[in-house]
């Protein structure tokens, strides 16, 4: 007797039949598909969100492909997610997407192993590892990160990158607010790696909990038109550090040293380690506003290193040494 149920197209090989008969979709990533639209210019978009196909951004991050665009719905996700797709871009719809709590592979919330990645309106919080590293982002792409209007807070670390020179990464119109949230010594709001270029412009740092607002080891940084402050409970130790020296330009920044700072020493340090690292074609420190809340001196700008310095028109405001050379005390 025949089984009228189902037809089958003529060209439909015995696979086909063997699928349909045992009620199993033929395409695997079909369920998939039904979280996916597409743009005006061609572009698959991923929906992600409580009322959405996919619920959490984990979600979008295991079938994503090159040329994605995934958009998360504003709200609260418990979730960390490990991105391995290249060429993607990450937005937060509607207000941040707030993603905390949960990190992955023992590094952070979000874990990135390709590029380029373009992130904005998303916010990063409560990002905590054994190793007390636990970053909001952990950048191991090799090519380019670029984020704007990113808020990351109360992480061990905002953003953490790894030492690849194919690396880049680009910051603008960002918040990076009481990162380094530990008993004692903890991360950084920036910790950029041996990588070939950071860039850094029109952000916040403030309250940062030990360690450094930003501490960079890239070939080039570019650190321009950023508040840099302590504040009354901020217990940061510099504001900038350039351990491995490089090629910097640090530009029209208000840097302030509040009265809890961990290290009176400097506001911006650079070849704190003393070894040449990365080679310089200049460092420019220029129309800068410098404030120490303390009561104690302090050198504003210490060059430690041996590649020169070149200052201009920074104000210096608050006990202290406007910029020192060499590795000698600090007042």
């Amino acid at each position: 007797m025949k089984n009228k149920g189902t037809v089958l197209h003529p060209y439909c090989r015995l696979g086909c039949a063997l699928i349909l008969f045992a009620g199993i979709a033929p395409l695997p990533s079909l369920a998939a598909e039904t979280a996916a639209k597409t743009d005006a210019v061609g572009h698959r978009l991923l929906l992600v969100g409580p009322e959405r196909a996919l619920k959490l951004p984990s979600a979008a991050a295991k079938i994503a492909r090159p040329g994605d665009r995934i958009m998360i719905d504003a709200g609260v996700y418990r979730d960390c997610a490990v991105w391995r797709t290249a060429n993607i871009t990450i937005e937060g719809v509607g207000g941040y997407a707030h993603v905390k709590d949960v990190t992955c592979h023992r590094k952070a919330i979000w874990v990135f192993y390709a590029s380029p990645v373009r992130i904005s309106n998303v916010r990063f919080s409560g990002a905590r590892v054994q190793h007390r590293n636990g970053a909001g982002i952990r950048w191991e792409g090799s090519g380019r990160l670029t984020l704007r209007n990113t808020w990351f807070h109360n992480n061990q670390m905002g953003i953490l990158t790894h030492n690849e020179r194919q690396s880049e990464m680009v910051i603008s119109d960002s918040r990076f607010e009481q990162n380094g949230d530990c008993p004692t010594f903890c991360g950084h709001g920036v910790y950029a790696g041996r990588i070939a270029y950071l860039s850094i412009t029109n952000s916040r740092f403030a309250g940062q909990k030990f360690g450094h607002h930003i501490k960079s080891r890239a070939l080039d940084s570019n650190i321009i038109a950023n508040r840099l402050l302590d504040g009354a409970t901020g217990t940061a130790s510099y504001a900038i550090n350039l351990p491995d020296s490089g090629t910097a330009t640090i530009r029209n920044n208000y840097i302030e040293k509040g009265p809890l700072s961990d290290n009176v020493k400097a506001l911006i340090a650079i070849g704190e380690e003393g070894k040449v690292v990365n080679p310089s074609r200049f460092i420019k420190i220029e129309d800068n506003v410098f404030q120490n809340n303390t009561s104690r001196r302090t050198n504003f700008i210490w060059n430690r290193g041996s590649h020169p310095v070149t200052t201009q028109n920074n104000i210096f405001r608050g006990p202290g040494i406007g910029y020192r050379k060499g590795r000698g005390p600090t007042q």
